[in-house]
């Protein structure tokens, strides 16, 4: 597997078809690709963004020392001065199949370093290490971030996983999910990263992040 790094992108994905938006020059954008032909690698594959979530949390953690969540699925938010929580990075992996064999996966990392500004529909909910008051260069977070992709893929699936539930710290909370009304309560996330969710009787699975709201503190 090998790494690729980008000063400006033209093109940024994020989950569900959106854009991920970035200055140039001013950001981290990050490629893993991975040859699953040649190379041991996860069996869960969904697990790739999990990983990616967990070494971002843990190369800011190096930089700042603000609050930092992982927000279901693929999405790290820092707190601000206000104490507000937005998003300051996004994850996505995909993959490539022969027949029901995964061949190649790429992991994309966005990260905020030095943004000075957002859109008006971002303004609110995205921000950068600059906005936040913090000074930081994206060679030295990207190392950071590379050192940390490196231990989480030595690490057994089952400690990701068990991990990755640690830090969304979900279970129990209320969540509200999009075209329903009533609020559901988290009552387990299974090995396959699906919500399972109660309210009453009625049971729900959720997989997609884009479909539910809820309190990050």
């Amino acid at each position: 597997m090998f790494f690729v790094t980008a000063d400006e992108q033209y093109a940024g994905k994020g989950r569900n078809g959106k854009v991920w938006e970035g200055e140039s020059y001013q950001n981290v954008y990050l490629s893993l690709a991975i040859d699953e032909k040649r190379f041991d690698t996860l069996k869960n594959k969904w697990l790739y963004q999990v990983i990616g979530c967990l070494a971002v949390k843990s190369a800011l953690k190096e930089t700042v020392d603000n609050s930092i969540k992982l927000k279901y699925p693929n999405d790290v938010y820092i707190q601000d001065e206000l104490g507000k929580y937005k998003k300051i990075s996004g994850v996505l992996s995909e993959h490539s199949y022969s027949g029901n064999r995964c061949t190649e996966t790429i992991l994309g990392i966005g990260i905020n370093i030095n943004q000075g500004e957002f859109g008006s529909d971002l303004v609110d909910k995205a921000t950068s290490l600059k906005l936040l008051g913090h000074k930081a260069q994206s060679s030295i977070v990207v190392q950071s971030l590379k050192n940390s992709l490196n231990n989480l893929f030595a690490c057994e699936e089952s400690e990701i996983y068990s991990t990755w539930i640690d830090e969304l710290n979900l279970h129990g909370k209320k969540i509200e999910v999009v075209g329903k009304t009533e609020q559901y309560k988290v009552v387990d996330i299974d090995k396959s990263g699906t919500i399972l969710a109660r309210n009453g009787n009625e049971e729900i699975k959720i997989n997609n992040g884009d479909s539910i709201i809820y309190d990050l503190r």
